[in-house]
């Protein structure tokens, strides 16, 4: 149950594609778009490019988050708290990471309020939720390892253990691999196999 427990920490959740979403609140059209982005420098160069889309609308406010520390968000012309922030939480209430959602108004005529404007930003965030297919991705430690012929199957059954796999192999005088291992049994991956070599590999972490 506890290496369970450990495994379940090293995936998280991510918007397998782009998608689209409207809502109408009171004569204003919200459009929300979501995007799976790897890095800060991602979200920003996507986000300017739709504002360049949607260049004729009032607002286009935002958030994204990368990682649980990489996060931001924008009200783009909104009161402050009103857009960008609920667009946050609605995508923190998913579970999602990698992900930037922009959402895009414009404006029909009426007023909505501070309490209207949160609940129609979220919405549209929500809206487009409801839609966008989500993948799963697991957190990995990579080693390089190089090692001899005999401690082949040594490595394989510990990789197997904790669950890693092989990304790319060469077979010259010695065996080199690339492996990706959860990065939760990253340490134990380690130790276990330095102590069944007895130090005899050569393990380098990226």
């Amino acid at each position: 149950m506890s290496q369970q427990t450990e495994f379940v920490k090293d995936q998280y959740t991510v918007p397998a594609r782009k998608a689209q979403a409207e809502i109408k609140v009171k004569g204003s059209r919200f459009v929300a778009t979501i995007v799976p982005v790897s890095s800060k420098q991602e979200a920003d160069e996507i986000y300017a490019a739709l504002k360049k889309t949607f260049f004729n609308a009032t607002h286009n406010c935002f958030a994204y988050r990368i990682e649980r520390n990489i996060f931001r968000y924008s009200d783009d012309g909104e009161p402050s708290g009103t857009a960008g922030k609920p667009i946050l939480q609605t995508l923190d209430r998913a579970g999602l990471v990698e992900v930037l959602c922009v959402v895009t108004r414009y404006f029909g005529g009426t007023k909505l309020g501070t309490g209207g404007l949160i609940r129609a930003y979220a919405q549209a965030t929500d809206e487009v939720l409801n839609i966008v297919p989500l993948k799963t991705k697991l957190r990995t430690g990579v080693f390089f390892i190089s090692l001899n012929y005999s401690q082949e199957n040594t490595l394989r059954k510990i990789l197997a253990a904790v669950g890693g796999r092989i990304q790319n192999s060469d077979y010259a005088a010695e065996i080199r691999m690339k492996v990706a291992v959860p990065l939760s049994k990253s340490a134990l991956f380690a130790k276990t196999l330095t102590e069944a070599t007895h130090s005899t590999v050569q393990i380098k972490r990226q």
